[in-house]
Order: structure tokens, then sequence, then C-alpha cells
């Protein structure tokens, strides 16, 4: 017998047993297509209205946090690490990129954040910080930003995400180089990411990813690497 084309239902009370195989087909237990009996503005009603609440010190408090660990395990590599013995000295090296990576990922992380406007209220503020902490990073803030926004209105979506958009898994690999060199490939070449009729870009105020009122931003991200890069 063939799958039913109606999405299969679960009397209250009763486990959902596993698929049955029934001569060479499979029972698919397919996921629920009706609307749930809830909408996002009942979900957003349900939270405690100081969850939305976005304090400046307390955004701050974490930054710093993360900074001064930072710092510190900087003054670890530069100072302490060099004194060690030779075979220390190669065993403390990997451990202060994996310890300085965490930190400096959580201050990605806030940066990333203000891209979405949570790290406070004041829209300036956020950018401005959000550029500094993502060149700083080597991470384009405002072409991350744009097309982050659209890949979380799009989440998934074959035709309109930017970024994490599903593969068959005919043509998956049995690796994948996203773990490794995705991130760069992606913002270089837009690798894995959404098709476009031309060459896209993140580094490309002209280039088929953004419109026009978003170019000017896009440059904006490029100085600010540019400026770190030269800086280094």
């Amino acid at each position: 017998m063939g799958t039913s084309s109606r999405p299969t239902t679960v009397k209250e009370g009763k486990k959902l047993e596993p698929p049955r195989r029934a001569g060479n087909h499979a029972a698919v237990q397919r996921s629920p297509v009706d609307k749930p009996p809830f909408t996002l503005g009942d979900i957003r009603k349900a939270i405690p209205p100081h969850c939305f609440h976005r304090s400046v010190i307390k955004s701050f408090s974490y930054l710093l946090h993360d900074l001064a660990i930072a710092a510190g395990l900087l003054y670890f590599a530069l100072v302490v690490i060099p004194a060690l013995p030779g075979v220390l000295r190669l065993v403390a090296w990997p451990f202060y990129w994996a310890a300085q990576g965490c930190f400096l990922f959580g201050v990605w992380i806030i940066a990333h954040e203000c891209g979405h406007h949570a790290f406070s209220g004041h829209a300036l503020l956020d950018d401005t910080l959000g550029l500094v902490l993502h060149s700083w990073l080597l991470a384009p803030y405002f072409s991350w930003k744009y097309t982050h926004q659209r890949h979380h209105s799009n989440t998934s979506s074959q035709e309109r995400d930017e970024v994490f958009v599903p593969r068959f898994k005919s043509d998956l690999p049995w690796y994948s180089p996203y773990l490794t060199v995705g991130w760069p490939m992606y913002l270089v070449f837009n690798t894995w990411g959404r098709w476009y009729p031309r060459f896209a870009s993140h580094f490309d105020p002209s280039g088929a990813i953004y419109m026009r009122r978003e170019r000017v931003f896009i440059a904006i991200s490029d100085i600010g690497m540019l400026a770190v890069s030269l800086a280094l």
C-alpha cells in the first residue's frame, strides 16, 4: 500500500509508533500541515515584558567581560608563553588558540546582536559598535547584517534563504567544507548561498545581493575591514 497524502494524526495519550515496513515501502509519518492554534502574537504576549527590555549597561558589561578575558589571554600569549620551555610552549599555544577563539567568538556574537538591534534600544549605537567590533574581527558588519536579516525572514527556503539553503541529500558530499572554509567562501564568493544570476559577494557594493540603498553601507563595511587589515 502507498503512503497516504493526508497528515498523520495522533490521538491524545497515545505514543507515536515508528514507521512500519509493508513490502518494499515504509509508512512515513508526515509533519502536520494545519496552522497551529496560536499565533506569534500569542507567543509574544506569553513572554514577560522585562524579557524585551534592552539594558545598555548590562550589554556593555557582557562586552567588557569578554574583552577583559581576551586581553588577559593576549598577555599570556605575549609574555608567559614565550618564557616557557620548548615542549610546554608547543603545548600552550593550542590551548591559547582555543581559549582565545571562544572568547572572541563571544565578542562576535555581541556584534552579531548589534545587527539585530538587540544590544540596545538605540540603532545608531548598535550599528556603530557592531561596525567597530565586526571590523576588528575582520568580518563585514552591514554586509552580514542585511543578508542575515533576510535569512531570518526566509529560513530554510530554497529560493529566498541567503545562506542556509537546503540541499537535496543526493547533492550532499560525504564531507562538507562549509564546516571549515565555508564562512570566508560564503562571504567572498557566496558559496553555498542563495543563487544569483551574476557574481555575488558580501564585499561588492554593486553586487547582486544588495539593493541600491544598501550599497553605501557595504562600502563602509569594506573600509572598516581594510583599515583593520592595514593596521595589522
